[in-house]
């Protein structure tokens, strides 16, 4: 009994280590811009011996959709809350790339999911690729999403992504006017008619063209004096939970009326901008729940001081610099 109970066991233990490596090797290893060729080379070769070698037993718990979902969705969103709240903006960068890659792979390639439940071989492969194409994206020594980003998206999809972005701002005001107008019912009404996959379709669509284009126009003017980087990695973090718990609810109680319409009320609320949810969940609930405030609150103070910097005159500056400093160093009662 105790022999079977370790059996049961060991895979879950080795997962566990095997996260905790490679959550270490993103916090420590440097990011190569997927320009070392010989990385690839090693990836894709490791990869192989892995899928020759590795017991089928812990093959079938790695390759499956628990471990694409570690891989893919929550490493990154741990590692994106803490990109997020840390001074630097280029780690930023870097995992709002990650999710531009992430999410076009995942979202576009969600229909294979229908086919992995009816065709069980597929599924096998299937998940071994899903698997070590998002790793391919996610380590440092590959740094994939960002080779993708410089080689693809920015050369062939940014002049694409701002006009997307711009005709999305320019109809804002519409938006408004409806949400704030009868013609939201009809709307409602018109999309409660729709069979359960188109509206899951529509909400996934709603929730990752405009911020597809969004961020990536974010990321091509990263030099900027906006923080629209670290709002779209915000908006990509809430909207992967959001996607997370739509996929796994909607198997009991996708078939009540009203279910993806709170999906898609809940995806608008975290990126419009009248509303910027994302900024609110985030601040609110994932930064305290993944203890990180601190650093948040240490990131605030650096864009107040990145603030004054901007729009106090220089011959002021340091007098003002050495005011805020003063606040900080009164002792409270």
């Amino acid at each position: 009994m105790v022999e079977d109970l370790m059996d049961d066991l060991t895979p879950f233990a080795v997962g566990i280590v095997a996260t905790a490596l490679i959550v270490l090797t993103l916090d420590k290893a440097q990011r190569t811009k997927g320009k070392r060729v010989e990385y690839h080379i090693g990836f894709f070769a490791v990869s192989a011996i892995i899928l020759l070698l590795l017991p089928e037993y812990f093959q079938n718990m790695v390759f499956s959709p628990a471990g694409v979902l570690v891989i893919g969705t929550l490493i990154p969103i741990y590692e994106s809350i803490k990109a997020a709240v840390s001074i630097d903006r280029d780690d930023d960068v870097a995992w709002l790339q990650f999710w531009l890659a992430s999410g076009s792979f995942t979202y576009v390639t969600e229909w294979m999911d229908v086919v992995a439940e009816h065709y069980p071989s597929i599924a096998e492969h299937w998940y071994e690729f899903e698997f070590f194409t998002l790793l391919w994206l996610l380590l440092p020594f590959t740094d994939g999403s960002t080779l993708m980003f410089d080689k693809i998206t920015a050369p062939l999809l940014g002049g694409f992504a701002k006009s997307v972005k711009n005709k999305m701002e320019g109809r804002m005001p519409i938006i408004v006017i409806l949400i704030n107008s009868s013609y939201l019912w009809i709307m409602w009404f018109t999309f409660m008619t729709l069979h359960d996959e188109a509206k899951r379709f529509i909400v996934i669509a709603v929730g990752t063209v405009y911020p597809i284009a969004a961020s990536t126009v974010a990321c091509m003017t990263r030099g900027d004096q906006n923080n629209d980087d670290s709002f779209w990695l915000t908006y990509w973090t809430c909207f992967s939970i959001l996607f997370i718990m739509m996929d796994y609810l909607e198997n009991f109680v996708g078939k009540i009326r009203g279910f993806y319409s709170i999906c898609l009320c809940v995806t608008v609320y975290l990126f419009l901008p009248m509303f910027r949810g994302a900024d609110s969940v985030f601040r609110k609930i994932l930064v305290p729940l993944s203890g990180q405030y601190e650093a948040m609150l240490l990131r605030d103070i650096y864009m107040v001081r990145e603030e004054m910097m901007m729009k106090i005159p220089k011959k002021s500056r340091d007098e003002a610099l050495e005011r805020a400093a003063a606040i900080f160093d009164k002792k409270t009662a």
